[in-house]
C-alpha cells in the first residue's frame, strides 16, 4: 500500500529549515497544523496522514 505523504512545500503555511543544522532532519515549519506553535516536518515522511489546513497549488497530498 502506498503512503501518503502531505505535500507540505507547497503550502503557504509552510517555512522552509533555515539552519543548516535544523535542516540536517527538518524540511521546514508548519505554522498553521498546531497553532499558536511551529511543528517542525520531518525531511523523510513529513508528516503522518492528511493535512486539513492545506493552503496552496496542487493537491494536498502525494502517494509516496
Amino acid at each position: 500500500m502506498a503512503k501518503t505523504v502531505p505535500n507540505c512545500q507547497a503550502c503557504k503555511n509552510f517555512v522552509k529549515a533555515t539552519d543548516p543544522n535544523i535542516a540536517l532532519a527538518y524540511m521546514g515549519q508548519c505554522h498553521k497544523l498546531e497553532w499558536p506553535y511551529a511543528i517542525n516536518i520531518p525531511k523523510t515522511d513529513g508528516i503522518e496522514g492528511e493535512c486539513g489546513y492545506y493552503e496552496g497549488a496542487g493537491p494536498a497530498s502525494k502517494q509516496g
